[in-house]
């Protein structure tokens, strides 16, 4: 199998976090694994998700935005592109 990833991957210990669908609505995840700007992580569904959204990160005390690179049913693939260091 050929590595296509561009950097290496850091597994994650079953890393706790949200996702933020709206200003309403949160959904529960689980990361997986990491790297400087991407995340993998597993969720109940995707069916909701959009493609562009909030990550907060339980334990770590990040909130990154995020845009999804890929989908499968009960995981996404993002790529981190800004780390929230405050809320206006």
């Amino acid at each position: 199998m050929i590595e296509r990833r561009a950097e290496p991957r850091l597994c994650l210990p079953d890393v706790t976090g949200r996702i933020l669908i709206d200003e309403h609505g949160a959904v529960p995840c689980i990361a997986s694994d990491r790297s400087w700007s991407g995340i993998k992580f597993t969720l109940p569904s995707t069916e909701d998700v959009p493609d562009a959204f909030i990550l907060t990160i339980d334990g770590a005390g990040e909130t990154l935005v995020c845009r999804a690179a890929w989908r499968k049913d009960d995981q996404i693939g993002c790529i981190a592109d800004a780390l929230v260091t405050e809320w206006p």
